[in-house]
């Protein structure tokens, strides 16, 4: 038996090109390198594969979480709600005119809001040269909930009270800005002094109670009073039957 190189143990055909080319070594006669580079791109499709199952799965987790987090918004989800809805001054002396200030607040923002159907932003309003009754409507949503809410603007006149010695002197007696012709009144008649109520003729009649018994006032007369607006209106003056009463409580109902 002859002496064997142990450099020949292996067949040729496993052995291999001696370059490298492209990064890769390629076996002699097993794969051309076509065949090489075909099942090393596998191979690294196959790696890929991984990292993009391992994504995959990341992704379900997100949209699992996602989902979870829509259930609970929808179990947390609060309607909104107008908080407070007002209007300064809501009440204006006949004859004027008026820069009306709308302020409102919100529990949350809302999506859209609007007056009377013109959309408004921030939570304030301003309106000018405002001479008759008004009524402002704020409409708000969130997308899910629409709510809405009025304020009123009204106009009236001066309602006068107070002691006198005659009735040429009404208007420089204390005054309420009011359409209510009901109220309870304490004044000091000294000598000379008579109880006077003054009311606008649109609000009717009234009748007096002092100590809970009625009476104690003369007739109404009509007397045409003018505003510090310019405004005319005719009043009826009320002059308690004696002078002199002190000070005295009184009690004004309407008819």
């Amino acid at each position: 038996m002859g002496f064997m190189d142990s450099r020949n143990m292996f067949d040729h055909c496993n052995c291999f090109v001696g370059d490298i080319e492209d990064g890769k070594r390629y076996p002699f006669n097993v794969f051309n390198k076509e065949e090489s580079d075909e099942r090393y791109a596998k191979k690294s499709t196959e790696a890929d594969l991984s990292t993009l199952a391992a994504e995959v799965a990341n992704k379900a987790d997100e949209s699992e979480t996602e989902a979870i987090r829509a259930r609970l918004d929808a179990l947390e989800y609060i309607p909104i709600k107008i908080n407070s809805f007002t209007a300064s001054p809501s009440l204006c002396e006949m004859g004027s005119e008026n820069t009306i200030e709308l302020a409102w607040s919100l529990n949350k923002s809302p999506t859209s809001q609007n007056i009377n159907g013109t959309p408004v932003t921030d939570n304030t309003k301003q309106y000018a040269g405002v001479s008759y009754e008004q009524t402002y409507t704020l409409n708000v949503t969130d997308g899910q909930t629409n709510v809405s809410k009025s304020v009123n603007i009204s106009f009236a006149n001066q309602i006068y009270y107070g002691v006198a010695a005659d009735l040429t002197t009404i208007t420089e007696l204390p005054k309420v800005l009011s359409n209510n012709k009901a109220r309870t009144i304490t004044v000091n008649a000294g000598a000379g002094q008579y109880i006077i109520y003054a009311i606008p003729s649109r609000l009717g009649d009234v009748s007096f109670y002092v100590s809970g018994f009625e009476g104690g006032f003369e007739a109404p007369v009509d007397q045409i009073i003018t505003n510090e607006s310019g405004y005319q209106e005719t009043y009826k003056v009320y002059r308690s039957t004696n002078a002199n009463l002190g000070k005295t409580t009184v009690e004004v109902r309407g008819e």
